[in-house]
């Protein structure tokens, strides 16, 4: 969950994004996203962070990007496979939550498979949640 102001820029630049050219296909060394490579995935820092997850705030939003273009995992080949269960295990280590939407996720905004690893900050934090619309319509 990113916080209102996160959320309403990035609202605003995926209204005015073209959505034709995939950006995680454009970041590699030298770019200020680029954390890390290895032969069949990157690790970069995402644009647009969470600034909470499970309740608690977020010290660091990376995200997991294989090189070639591909919507799902099942196109990975096995050495792909075994070197992205070991970038999991490497930042699971560290402290990291791992998250990733299905191809079909109707919240996935960019196409390009991605993986979130996310590093929560501490305390559980406290917050509300309000909505400008309401979820459920009843019809009568």
């Amino acid at each position: 969950m990113r916080s209102s102001k996160q959320e309403r820029i990035y609202r605003k630049h995926m209204s005015r994004a073209d959505l034709s050219i995939c950006t995680f296909c454009q970041i590699d060394e030298g770019h200020k996203q680029f954390v890390e490579g290895t032969k069949y995935f990157k690790i970069i820092k995402n644009r647009f962070p969470y600034s909470l997850w499970d309740a608690q705030g977020v010290s660091e939003h990376l995200m997991i990007v294989p090189r070639e273009h591909i919507s799902s995992l099942s196109a990975l080949d096995d050495n792909a496979k075994l070197e992205y269960v070991n970038i999991l295990q490497k930042y699971e280590k560290r402290g990291y939550n791992v998250y990733a939407r299905a191809p079909q996720s109707i919240m996935k905004s960019i196409v390009h498979q991605h993986t979130h690893l996310i590093k929560p900050d501490g305390p559980v934090k406290k917050f509300v949640l309000t909505l400008r619309k309401p979820l459920i319509r009843i019809i009568r």
